[in-house]
């Protein structure tokens, strides 16, 4: 019995050994099968429409895009031109579109009154078909490369388009014109443009006392006196037992003959910052009394139509200087990314 036990236990003992050497031998196995699955492994992978490669990183987590930035700091130089360039005067921007224009570079013109600008795409996608018929072999590129220009509006047009049809009293008034009575002209009628003296005829301000000369508009904001008289009629038909109620006000100066007051005057200014062009604007001239005391007012004419023709001419600036055809308008936006975001397919 005891030579039974004996050999019970060296029997167990070697199994027992035999067991810890397959569990060392598992764990290995184990720690050799979660290390090739933890570690990334790189791909390539093949877009079906193009053919197009990229390199892919098998993780745990799924399938990660390598970054493409990843072999930029290993180039001598760059795979392709990128970015926007900024410029603050137009000569710049025509010089630099000359520099980097191609074939297929256009320019985006943004034509608002508050920040009109020029965006020019060098990459930019091609016609369907050029002007010798052929059908391009890539129909549509990156438009990484460009360069933006934003027009300055002058001083003269922030300050009267600012005020325009702005209530003022003779204190801000004046404070307003002296600041910008050199924009006013002095210019007669028969020098404007026939627009404009149309303009005139239409609102009767034909003669020279109705319009306003720059010396005529700061004595009228400094010593400018009116006074309302008011009067109050009644008429009855006695047949018919009708009756009229009639009020009439008038406006008359110190020595009781009416209010002489300008229709119109005119301004000559530039339309955008360094610019020598001068525009002629036409402005009507309002007052109202309140609280017995005048308060002034203009509303410039049209300024829309000025606005369009200096920002036209430097279109046709552009055009002419660079041969790139100018669209008005916003471009679509880029189809390539600025930047990898790391985001998995």
């Amino acid at each position: 019995m005891t030579q039974a036990t004996t050999d019970t236990s060296v029997l167990a003992l070697g199994t027992a050994g035999t067991v810890a050497d397959r569990t060392g031998e598992l764990m290995d196995k184990a720690f050799n099968l979660a290390d090739r699955h933890l570690r990334a492994q790189v791909v390539t992978v093949t877009d079906p429409r193009t053919g197009t490669q990229a390199p892919v990183a098998l993780t745990a987590n799924g399938a990660q895009p390598l970054n493409p930035d990843l072999w930029d700091e290993y180039r001598s130089h760059p795979l392709f031109r990128s970015g926007t360039a900024v410029l603050t005067q137009l000569p710049s921007f025509i010089d630099l579109v000359n520099r980097f224009k191609l074939g297929n570079s256009a320019i985006f013109a943004v034509d608002d009154f508050k920040k009109p600008s020029l965006t020019a795409i060098f990459d930019y996608h091609p016609a369907n078909v050029d002007e010798f018929g052929v059908i391009p072999a890539f129909p549509a590129e990156s438009m990484r490369h460009r360069a933006t220009y934003a027009f300055p509006l002058s001083e003269e047009w922030k300050a009267w388009f600012g005020k325009n049809a702005t209530p003022m009293t003779m204190g801000e008034f004046a404070a307003f014109l002296e600041t910008q009575i050199v924009d006013v002209s002095e210019d007669p009628v028969s020098e404007w443009s026939k627009q404009a003296q149309d303009f005139a005829k239409a609102n009767r301000a034909t003669t020279p006392s109705s319009i306003a000369t720059p010396t005529r508009l700061v004595d009228m904001s400094l010593k400018f006196r009116i006074y309302e008289t008011a009067e109050s009629c009644e008429a009855v038909n006695l047949t018919t037992g009708e009756t009229q109620f009639a009020f009439v006000s008038e406006h008359k100066q110190s020595d009781g003959r009416p209010v002489d007051f300008p229709k119109l005057f005119s301004i000559a200014i530039p339309i955008f910052a360094r610019s020598a062009d001068v525009y002629r604007i036409i402005a009507r001239l309002r007052y109202r009394l309140k609280d017995g005391k005048p308060v002034f007012w203009y509303e410039l004419w049209r300024p829309d139509l000025t606005f369009e023709t200096a920002f036209n001419q430097a279109l046709e600036k552009v055009g002419a200087e660079t041969g790139v055809p100018i669209f008005t308008g916003t471009p679509e936006a880029s189809a390539a990314s600025p930047s990898y975001d790391g985001r998995p397919f």
